[in-house]
C-alpha cells in the first residue's frame, strides 16, 4: 500500500511497568506495553507515513513526564522519517511547563506539545496556566489536547473512563479556556483536539447560543460572545481517533472546515486496539459529505500545524490547511 497519510494521533509510553489495557481505572482488561516497532507494523500495514506520538497517560509527576519526554525524542531521531514527537507539558508545575516548552524547542527538536484535559481536577481555564499558553502563542506551536479521565472511576459507572467519560472531560476544559478568555488572549498557537473534539461539537450550539455574554444567568465574566464562541470552534482542528464515523465527522464539519480535520488512529494507547484503528480508518475513507478530494486531503492536513515534521519527513504542505495563527 502507498505510503503518504500522516496519523496525527499516535502514542508512546516510556520503559517502565506494564499498563492496563482499556485505558485508566481497575478495568480488567489485561497488560499493555508499548513497542515502537509495533506502531511500525501497523504503519506499514495501513499506508501512514508517518506518526505524530505523545505519551497521554495520565501521569502528573513532572519528573517523569520530563524523562518520558526525552523517551520520546529519541524515538523521533531514532526514526526521523517515521515519528514526529510531541512533548507533554508537566501542567502540575506551570514554571516547570514553561521551561519544558523552551526545552523542548531547542533541546528536543519536539515539532509540537501536548496537555492531558485536567490534572488532578485543575481544568486548564484555571489562571495558573497563564503563562503556558503565553509560551505557546509566542512560539506559535501547536498543542495537542487529549483527555484523561483519572479520578472518573464513579461517574464512569463501572465501565472504563474512555468510554463516555473523556469526550466530555474534552468540552469541559474547552469551554473553561473559552470562558477565561484564553483564546481571545493567545489567537497565536493552534489547537487541535483529540477525538474529533469529544462533546464539543455536539454542543457547540448549546454554548454558543446558551452561554454567551447576553445570558446574565451563565456566569461569564470576560463576556466572551455567540460569535467569538462561534470562531472559536471553527479555529480549532479535530483529529478523527475514535472518531471516524459519520456520527462525530458530521458534527465537526458543523462547526469548522474540511481543512480543520485531521486523521488520527489512536495506535499506541492502552485503550484501543487494531481493529478499532481499522475500522476508524474505514469509516474515514468512506465519508460521504466530503469529496473525494477532501477526504485524501485529510491524511495531510495535519502537516501544515507541524512545520518542522512536514520538512524532515520532506512532505508537502497542502495549500488548503493553514494554521490559525495565520489565517
Amino acid at each position: 500500500m502507498a505510503q503518504h497519510w500522516i496519523d496525527a494521533h499516535g502514542h508512546f509510553a516510556a520503559p517502565g511497568p506494564a499498563l492496563p489495557r482499556g485505558g485508566t481505572g481497575t478495568e480488567a482488561g489485561g497488560a499493555w506495553v508499548f513497542a515502537p516497532e509495533s506502531s511500525l507494523a501497523y504503519m506499514e500495514r495501513t499506508g501512514m507515513a508517518a506518526q505524530l506520538i505523545s505519551n497521554c497517560n495520565p501521569v502528573t509527576n513532572s519528573d517523569a513526564i520530563v524523562a518520558s519526554n526525552s523517551y520520546g525524542a529519541s524515538l523521533a531521531r531514532h526514526y526521523p522519517q517515521r515519528f514526529g514527537f510531541l512533548a507533554m507539558l508537566p501542567l502540575a508545575e506551570p514554571a516547570r511547563a514553561v521551561a519544558e516548552i523552551d526545552r523542548g524547542a531547542e533541546e528536543l527538536g519536539a515539532d509540537g506539545f501536548a496537555v492531558l484535559s485536567n490534572f488532578d481536577g485543575v481544568y486548564l481555564g484555571d489562571p495558573r496556566f497563564e503563562p503556558v499558553w503565553a509560551a505557546l502563542d509566542a512560539l506559535g506551536a501547536t498543542l495537542f489536547l487529549h483527555p484523561t479521565t483519572r479520578g472518573y472511576g464513579g461517574l464512569a459507572l463501572g465501565r472504563t473512563g474512555a468510554l463516555i467519560e473523556a469526550p466530555m472531560d474534552t468540552a469541559r476544559t474547552v469551554v473553561d479556556m473559552l470562558y477565561a478568555g484564553v483564546f481571545r488572549r493567545y489567537p497565536r498557537f493552534n489547537l487541535l483536539l483529540a477525538h474529533g473534539g469529544g462533546a464539543l461539537p455536539g454542543l457547540a450550539g448549546r454554548i454558543s447560543s446558551f452561554g454567551p455574554d447576553s445570558r446574565s444567568w451563565v456566569a461569564n465574566p470576560q463576556r466572551i460572545t455567540a460569535a467569538e464562541m462561534t470562531a472559536a470552534f471553527a479555529r480549532f482542528y479535530y483529529d478523527t481517533a475514535l472518531a471516524g464515523t459519520a456520527h462525530s465527522l458530521d458534527g465537526i464539519l458543523d462547526v469548522t472546515t474540511p481543512d480543520h480535520m485531521v486523521y488520527g488512529a489512536d495506535f499506541g494507547a492502552p485503550c484501543t486496539d487494531p481493529e478499532l484503528c481499522d475500522f476508524n480508518l474505514a469509516s474515514v475513507k468512506g465519508y460521504a459529505r466530503l469529496s473525494a478530494a477532501e477526504r485524501e486531503a485529510l491524511g495531510t492536513n495535519v502537516l501544515a500545524l507541524f512545520p518542522s515534521f512536514a520538512a524532515r519527513i520532506g512532505a508537502p504542505v497542502r495549500r488548503g490547511a493553514v494554521p490559525a495563527a495565520a489565517e
